[in-house]
């Protein structure tokens, strides 16, 4: 049985490709790429007021303030209730409801499954770690275990074979690129971007990229103006970025070199909007008769 059952969270990451193959409910396969364009869904109407729950009431006051006072370059804020009830995190997550990004991260002793609310930069985290259970909200342009964490334990350079595969084109040079931009890339460093749709691939040349650059612990799902999935490889700062079509065709296929693609994040901007969002969205649930 999965470990996950008994954890609260709304993460859309089911659907084809996205159900365990084994037991331990880890194995991730092809994901089959939303075939709908994302267009904002509003919060769950709420059939109950928030002052029944006065534990809620007072993190999303916390949340709030948290919003309010968030500037470019701060570290996440992190707000853990694990130990809250049943009916208290289920409160929570039809409150904040279900955003456009879903995250992933497997390791042998955390695995963590991450929403993003309807608030961007407001982050729904549920997982295990140390046999521990996780139950937290995080603010900030993209969850702290991605940033700080999804290349811990990466390689830092490759080690290609002297001799050149048969069959392959462009990938022994392509792989001794990122192996260099990987080992000389900084935290804030521009993005290195390499086009794979626009090369010349053989199948030898895609089989060797998947076997020298591995999987990492990470993929992101991001369905807004369009379908994209961002996976993190072995290599150190080195993502596969890729884009579909609303017939779940692969249309840009990239490798990029930086420390969390652009388009996972949220911007300053939309937590800046989550800011005033919230202060709406909590007056909604107060009741009217005070």
């Amino acid at each position: 049985m999965s470990q996950y059952t008994d954890l609260s969270i709304p993460v859309s990451v089911v659907g084809p490709g996205t159900q365990p193959s084994e037991e331990d409910g880890m194995q991730l396969d092809y994901m089959k790429m939303p075939n709908d364009m994302s267009v904002f869904n509003a919060p769950i109407i709420m059939d109950d007021n928030i002052e029944s729950y006065p534990v809620v009431e007072d993190l999303m006051n916390q949340l709030m303030n948290a919003l309010t006072h968030f500037k470019e370059g701060d570290d996440a804020v992190r707000f853990d209730f694990a130990t809250f009830e049943e009916k208290d995190i289920q409160f929570i997550n039809k409150f904040l409801g279900e955003g456009e990004v879903a995250v992933i991260f497997n390791e042998e002793n955390r695995q963590l499954r991450i929403q993003e609310t309807v608030l961007a930069g407001v982050w729904r985290i549920a997982g295990h770690e140390d046999g521990n259970i996780i139950q937290a909200i995080e603010v900030g342009t993209v969850p702290v275990a991605i940033r700080n964490d999804t290349f811990a334990k990466a390689n830092s350079i490759i080690t290609l074979p002297k001799e050149q595969p048969a069959g392959t084109i462009n990938a022994p040079s392509l792989l001794t690129e990122l192996s260099d931009k990987s080992f000389a890339y900084l935290v804030g460093d521009e993005a290195h971007v390499v086009n794979l749709t626009l090369l010349p691939q053989s199948p030898e040349d895609l089989d060797m990229l998947g076997e020298y650059l591995g999987e990492g612990p990470t993929v992101f799902l991001s369905r807004g103006y369009g379908s994209c999935r961002v996976t993190s490889t072995n290599l150190k700062h080195v993502w596969w970025v890729q884009y579909f079509n609303s017939e779940d065709k692969l249309i840009l296929n990239t490798l990029e070199v930086v420390d969390v693609p652009i388009v996972t994040q949220a911007s300053i901007e939309d937590i800046r909007e989550s800011s005033g969002r919230i202060t709406e969205m909590v007056e909604s649930v107060k009741t009217n008769d005070k």
